[in-house]
């Protein structure tokens, strides 16, 4: 058993800013302060410890055939199956293979079972320094020639995660912007997006793109993309505005005149085909671009409307069956998100499952937009929990699910700056699993290759490969999806899920199932009662905390016999020397980002477990799940249960239980 080892950490220290010195604090954590923050970066290794669920991934992924569909799931061989994912954004998406290895270890270890190889399709400049390399080739006369080198490493990737169990969502377009090079007029819109959807030399050039990765063998595995069961589904376009989304905004009458050209050209011809005889009315077959709807009549405004959705459909529908039927790829295909901003929910629910991306309190630099690497600007985020209105999920519940198709979220984060990064994931997944979707991925891990181990916040806004408060808890998640430790049950019927607002401002969600149960929220003094667990909560920097319990075998907390539990407790998180403002009761701003460590509040609380004291052992775990600290139980309930008491000073986040026979 190893003792603490970790130096003092930080602190919140209580200071003043501006205009704000009279009602708002700023938080400063210093790690020369009193100790009540401390460093925790959940490391590498740990894969046969406590804090590993490996056991829950079936490997090797797709060991029980393809990925496919029936009714609202995805299914293999096996049966269902939902995912519990994470990102690679940009030129994290090639690293050199030893680091393949072991991120596909840690993935493992953490429950993650899906990685969304996302924006790999040209080269990537969101955030840097510089222009990082992705999958395209290192040729200035042509954006359409795959890298050999770049394809080696996405594919050894590949290869690791496949070995240790863990699928791929394959995107194809998301940010090359095709310009003359390639046969596209000036004036396109970034990444060709909604252009792309329409104009004939896009089109063709993101058939080719798809041919000529999905085609590829992977020389690792054998096949090539389109006969490899491990990759489990694949994304047409990212974020793509479609022309009916388009139409609404106005956006048809700022596209450059060739795109309008060729939109004008469609169009007429599909008057064309709707009135044979011209019984229209439209001179000569022929109507212009609705780009003044006020004036225009009744049925123009129909019939131009009609035309767009058909026009939209056709472009979804085509990839997808030029995927599915030219390429004979297997695996099930989307088009974009769903929604009110990309495209309509009733067009993506035509394709084979439905995508969705959302953000509580999407985060931003001051005054909007991206930041640069280099960037002084301040970093935006929420600085309020979503648990007092859950609006973020119910709003992709009634706008983006279709019921009767799987359903994913491919981007989902409670961002950092905010106190509450860690109550994203496991919340998501929760709610997600009642509501009956199919797999949630965290946005994003990284997008540095050369920093896929740091010790502190990195530079992106997104990335979160060294949040400790969200990876301690993603083993919940994944026993939540993955395991299915909790059941679908939209109508409430089960009682696994328990919102609790009878308290304004101090709500609470709480999950009791047989082997895993949640708390994120406000305890407020309140004992939180799961089935035959308990818990309550001290205080905390924000008054909040999430709280997972996971039995890793599937046999209880200890009522029953032997139990490996593991536990995590987190709240807010942040580089040693950060500086964060609240703004408002729902924004936060990082004035300074300060640098490694990254330092962890701990969090106060018991856990009455339905097992003897003599039954039970218990330590607080380091960052790579090795025993510290033992903690003694003590006895409640004249012996029949073990209480625990974990305090801030063990310096950590987790924890494991052990319960003897």
């Amino acid at each position: 058993m190893k003792t603490m080892a970790f130096a003092a950490g930080a602190v919140a220290v209580v200071t003043y800013l501006g205009t704000f010195a009279a009602a708002v604090p700023c938080y400063a954590v210093a790690a020369e302060a009193d100790g009540s923050r401390f460093p925790f970066a959940v490391s590498y290794g740990g894969e046969t410890n406590a804090t590993s669920v490996a056991h829950f991934l079936d490997a090797p992924a797709g060991r029980h055939g393809f990925v496919r569909i029936k009714g609202a799931e995805f299914v293999t061989d096996a049966g269902p199956i939902r995912f519990n994912g994470t990102n690679l954004t940009g030129p994290a998406n090639f690293p050199e293979h030893d680091v393949a290895d072991r991120l596909a270890a840690r993935f493992a270890r953490l429950g993650i079972n899906c990685v969304r190889l996302h924006f790999m399709d040209t080269w990537y400049s969101n955030f840097m320094d510089t222009r990082r390399q992705c999958i395209l080739d290192d040729d200035t006369k042509s954006q359409r020639k795959l890298s050999p080198a770049q394809l080696d490493k996405l594919d050894y990737m590949i290869a690791a995660f496949k070995k240790r169990g863990i699928y791929v969502n394959m995107n194809l377009h998301v940010g090359r912007t095709l310009d003359e090079r390639d046969g596209v007029p000036k004036g396109s819109p970034w990444a060709n997006k909604t252009v792309g959807q329409f104009y004939p030399r896009c089109v063709e050039l993101q058939k080719e793109y798809a041919r000529d990765l999905l085609s590829h063998v992977n020389k690792y595995t054998g096949n090539a993309y389109t006969d490899e069961p491990a990759v489990a589904m694949i994304e047409i376009s990212n974020e793509d505005r479609g022309l009916v989304i388009t139409r609404r905004n106005l956006g048809i009458k700022r596209l450059a005149k060739p795109f309008q050209d060729e939109l004008q050209k469609q169009w007429n011809e599909w008057l064309k085909k709707k009135y044979p005889a011209n019984e229209s009315g439209y001179a000569d077959g022929k109507a212009p671009l609705l780009n003044n709807f006020p004036k225009a009549s009744q049925q123009f405004r129909k019939d131009f409307d009609d035309f767009l959705w058909d026009n939209e459909l056709a472009y979804w529908k085509g990839m997808r069956d030029y995927i599915r039927e030219t390429l004979k790829a297997k695996q099930p295909v989307s088009g974009t998100q769903a929604g009110s901003v990309y495209s309509p929910l009733d067009i993506q629910r035509q394709l084979d499952y439905v995508d969705a991306h959302s953000y509580f309190h999407h985060p931003s630099g001051k005054g909007g937009g991206w930041l640069h690497r280099n960037s002084t600007n301040e970093w935006v985020a929420g600085g309020e929990s979503i648990v007092h209105g859950l609006s973020t999920l119910v709003n992709l519940e009634t706008k983006a699910h279709a019921p009767e198709k799987p359903f994913t979220v491919s981007e989902y984060s409670h961002p950092y700056p905010s106190p509450f990064t860690g109550e994203g994931q496991p919340l998501a997944c929760a709610y997600g699993r009642r509501m009956g979707w199919n797999g949630i991925f965290q946005y994003s891990y990284n997008h540095f290759p050369e920093a896929f181990e740091p010790e502190g916040m990195p530079w992106c806004i997104f990335d979160a490969i060294a949040t400790p408060s969200v990876w301690v808890h993603s083993p919940a998640c994944a026993a939540l999806l993955v395991r299915g430790d909790m059941r679908a049950d939209r109508d409430g019927k089960l009682g696994e899920w328990g919102w609790n607002r009878e308290r304004k401002g101090k709500e609470y969600v709480a999950v009791d199932t047989a082997n895993t149960k949640l708390f994120v929220g406000y305890a407020d003094g309140r004992e939180i009662k799961l089935g035959d667990v308990s818990l309550s909560v001290g205080k905390t920097e924000t008054g909040a905390a999430t709280i997972s319990l996971v039995s890793r075998n599937a046999t209880g907390f200890g009522k029953n016999g032997k139990a490996s539990i593991l536990v995590a407790a987190s709240g807010a998180v942040g580089n040693k020397g950060s500086k964060v403002v609240r703004v408002s009761d729902k924004e936060v701003r990082l004035l300074e980002r300060g640098s490694a460590p990254v330092c962890a509040e701990g969090i106060p609380c018991v856990i009455t477990l339905p097992a003897a004291p003599d039954r039970v052992k218990c330590w607080a775990l380091g960052p790579d799940g090795s025993r510290m600290t033992e903690i003694v139980p003590l006895a409640k309930d004249d012996g029949r249960c073990s209480v625990l008491r974990f305090s801030p000073e063990l310096h950590t986040l987790w924890y494991e239980v052990s319960v003897l026979p």
